[in-house]
């Protein structure tokens, strides 16, 4: 009880002197209440965002814990945290409550694809899951994992695991083998998921897990932080992070993913093939600043004589806060790893942590498509809908399946089924309120391309003909001109040949006509309509396939004139990146790749000033992405959100940084789609995870992205 009272005094912050001390030693030694302080200081931080609606909302009645008047609410707000601490004990706001209720006796498991069983029982659409029991996907089948109130667990095929337990503080999962996804809501240290190898410890975060028949294990963070445990040694895994961990060892050190493969092969010797002063050199020489997480993991697992060359590279490349000595962290003094650490996460993706930006609002799942996929499109209809078409499922299945997303009800439906399948097509919303469907492919994905267009009607719920484009085209462009009329731009045609033509697709007609010839071919790039109803184009690709000859060039549609014209250069070549008009009339064009693929991806983003013809610098993501180009938005309050590709960010114009939002969706996403809806949230859908799998795994999941602006609104 002593301790209980201190932690609530610290997370008030009134705890002074040398109890601050005591309580720290304690916490060091005592996991029961170290995971007591963090669950209260998360809810803590939790409710001090938090404020209670001064008016009931939608026609219910204000909630109110039983017996608190009005006058005891508003007093409620000025009490001190240990105050709301203490209640969240027993109530944890409109928040936290979620996390201390009664645990329920099992959880909910989802169909994605296949036939997953769970206790030998194949599961139809959806069923339930007890402790004690296994859920099992053969090589065709997915499922998901509703865990509890904290989140969801997508499972992959051929993946066997098994429901533990829900405890208040302890819910848990056994991955024997194959992989899975995490998304979880939750304080520090109520989810964890057990492996042959190692315990994945959650923090919050969303991450992948994967053990192979060897029983060894593979975690990649998305958001937030994992700890891989065993034997009471512990590696602390920050977002865009992996760790390896392999039985009959500790577990590994953490890694960034993009470090050097000379990098990565040295940890790996000095992790499981006893490597020694060697593999410190690599490790050392080949660091950047980025690995400097990786570098403070070292200080403790190498050898006392090698631990000051370990100081020294990481001192160099970010100097220790004030506080933190040399002789305390040569004596591995806690405190000051700890403080030195808290510094590093931010130096570690380029951010000076005295200036560290951050994105408000907050993400939320609202269930799952009826179809997984990737490749889709996504369009807001004009009653408010979504419109949601073909794409790719997995193991080269394409989709002419369509469905409706209706954020009223926050459900989806299927509708009528396009006439063929399609992948990489696009899809415009006409002034008459039609969505018109072009080109794609009905093959595997991204090979062979189609000239045919159909056109969906909402008012019946039907997709009917409208003439064909001139070319076949997949990977194109098609922007909603000023009169009404659409440009198709570039794309791949015939025998993976990226085209230079273009053309009009009238609605009054029905008709494509041919337009101007563009300055160069293009695929994968991004057309953006000006404010004066020109187009711009950026990059793309030149060719499928070696060499792919990505571009940096960009040029404008002038529809008065139907000609191209030549701008100024991008910084650097870009493809499958994307582009959005901003508030001001510039364009912010954001990430994308080179010829190098997955291996060149960008973190940088520039703008571009219609009034100049000229590219200007616009900044760093957090994360390096590409296949993003229907991912990025514009939000009311005139920022931009970056969906898939990686964890969902915020440009914000007034500060020029892009801050990363809190939470995660589970994957990466790449090819997801992003839709601002009429009140400013937006729907994120689909995409795939990894390629590393071979078969490009597809995403049914579908979120909701609110921004401060409509939190604030909603609770008025």
């Amino acid at each position: 009880m002593r301790y209980q009272r201190m932690i609530l005094q610290s997370v008030d912050e009134t705890l002074a002197g040398p109890r601050v001390e005591e309580l720290k030693a304690h916490l060091r030694s005592c996991e029961k209440c170290r995971a007591r302080y963090e669950r209260q200081a998360f809810s803590a931080k939790l409710l001090a965002n938090y404020i209670l609606p001064d008016e009931p909302t939608r026609g219910k009645p204000e909630w109110r814990p039983a017996g608190v008047t009005n006058n005891e609410r508003r007093f409620r707000r000025l009490v001190p945290a240990t105050a709301i601490a203490a209640a969240c004990l027993l109530i944890v706001g409109f928040v936290g409550w979620r996390y201390l209720r009664t645990p329920k006796a099992s959880w909910e498991v989802v169909r994605l694809t296949g036939n997953p069983t769970v206790h030998q029982q194949v599961i139809t659409r959806s069923g339930k899951i007890a402790p004690g029991e296994w859920l099992e996907t053969d090589g065709e089948s997915r499922a998901m994992i509703q865990v509890g109130n904290l989140g969801q667990v997508e499972v992959d095929p051929n993946t066997r695991i098994r429901f533990i337990k829900a405890d208040h503080d302890n819910n848990r999962l056994r991955l024997e083998r194959g992989k899975i996804y995490a998304t979880i809501l939750a304080p520090p240290r109520l989810f964890f998921v057990e492996t042959p190898s190692a315990l994945a410890v959650d923090f919050g975060c969303s991450y992948t897990l994967m053990v192979n028949d060897a029983g060894e294990t593979y975690l990649r963070v998305t958001s937030g932080w994992v700890a891989l445990n065993l034997n009471g040694h512990e590696s602390l895994v920050p977002a865009g992070a992996e760790c390896v961990s392999k039985p009959g060892f500790d577990p590994g050190t953490p890694y960034f993913e993009d470090a050097s493969a000379k990098f990565k092969n040295a940890l790996r010797s000095f992790d499981f093939e006893n490597g020694g002063p060697a593999e410190i050199d690599t490790i050392l020489s080949d660091a950047r600043a980025k690995d400097v997480l990786t570098l403070w993991h070292l200080l403790d697992r190498v050898r006392s004589d090698q631990r000051p060359r370990i100081y020294d590279r990481l001192a160099a490349l970010s100097p220790p806060p004030v506080g933190v000595t040399r002789e305390g962290i040569l004596n591995l003094n806690r405190e000051m790893l700890d403080a030195w650490r808290d510094k590093l996460e931010y130096v570690s993706i380029g951010i000076d942590p005295t200036n560290a930006p951050t994105a408000t609002g907050n993400l939320k799942p609202v269930g799952n498509m009826i179809d997984s996929r990737f490749g889709h499109t996504a369009t807001l209809l004009a009653d408010g809908r979504v419109l949601i078409t073909g794409g790719h499922e997995k193991n080269q299945n394409m989709l002419a399946s369509a469905e409706i997303y209706d954020p009223a009800t926050q459900q989806f439906t299927a509708t009528d089924s396009m006439s063929t399948k399609r992948v990489g097509h696009t899809a415009t919303l006409l002034p008459n309120g039609k969505v018109l469907i072009a080109g794609g492919s009905d093959q595997e994905f991204f090979v062979g391309a189609l000239a045919s267009a159909e056109l969906y009607d909402p008012a019946t719920g039907k997709f009917i003909a409208t003439g064909s484009m001139n070319s076949k085209r997949l990977a194109h462009r098609a922007t909603l001109l000023k009169n009404g009329r659409v440009l198709i731009s570039g794309g791949q045609g015939e025998d993976w040949a990226n085209l230079n033509s273009s053309e009009i697709y009238d609605p009054d007609k029905g008709t494509f006509t041919p337009a101007a010839a563009m300055k160069e071919r293009r695929a994968d790039h991004t057309a953006t309509l000006l404010r004066d109803g020109r187009v711009l184009l950026t990059g793309g690709s030149g060719a499928r396939y070696h060499p792919v000859n990505v571009s940096a060039t960009a040029e404008i549609y002038d529809p008065a004139k139907n000609n191209f014209t030549s701008v100024g250069n991008m910084s650097v070549v870009r493809f499958k990146h994307s582009a959005e008009l901003m508030a001001d009339g510039r364009v912010i064009v954001i990430g994308g790749s080179n010829a190098q693929m997955w291996g060149g991806q960008y973190a940088s983003a520039e703008f571009f000033d219609p009034a100049t013809g000229t590219f200007t610098s616009a900044g760093q993501l957090n994360t390096a992405r590409y296949k993003i180009r229907d991912a990025v938005v514009l939000l009311r309050e005139g920022k931009v959100l970056v969906a898939g590709g990686g964890r969902v960010e915020i440009f914000d114009p007034a500060t020029g940084l892009f801050g990363a939002v809190k939470g995660g969706m589970g994957t990466t996403r790449y090819y997801a789609t992003a839709t601002l809806l009429p009140n400013g949230e937006v729907l994120i859908l689909g995409g795939y995870s990894s390629e590393s799998t071979g078969n490009m795994p597809s995403n049914a999941s579908a979120w909701i992205y609110q921004s401060e602006m409509m939190s604030k609104g909603n609770e008025k």
